[in-house]
């Protein structure tokens, strides 16, 4: 068995795995004039994953105070990587989020050796 498959397999014995359901969506253009968009969102995919909540003091010292307090951490598979990149939302218990996204288009994944590390932000509007 190789680590990242005992990683998660002890992680699931312990009760650490959390079920997070991604909303992927497709957007239309309406008028290619006036830009307008319609998102749809397709049918959730459920994902398992340890949540972390991210902790004043890493806002601070690792992501410069950039992040919203609330905002969370995922650790989970690598083979979610696309999913996660095209979820819109993102739920996790009661709450909406969505993977953050820095100014030049850097998505919030840094992808290690055996796992996928994935920063998400609260998501203002539940509606879509």
């Amino acid at each position: 068995m190789d680590i990242g498959k005992s990683l998660f397999h002890t992680f699931r014995e312990n009760g650490h795995m959390t079920t997070i359901w991604l909303y992927p969506a497709t957007e239309t253009v309406n008028d290619p004039y006036e830009k307008t968009t319609t998102r749809t969102f397709l049918n959730p995919v459920p994902v398992e994953g340890v949540v972390k909540d991210i902790t004043p003091s890493s806002l601070r010292w690792k992501f410069q105070g950039i992040l919203p307090g609330g905002s969370k951490s995922i650790i989970c598979e690598k083979k979610y990587k696309v999913l996660f990149k095209i979820a819109k939302k993102i739920k996790i218990g009661d709450s909406f989020y969505q993977v953050y996204v820095d100014d030049s288009k850097g998505w919030g994944l840094l992808e290690r050796e055996e796992y996928l590390v994935v920063v998400l932000i609260v998501k203002n509007d539940t509606g879509d």
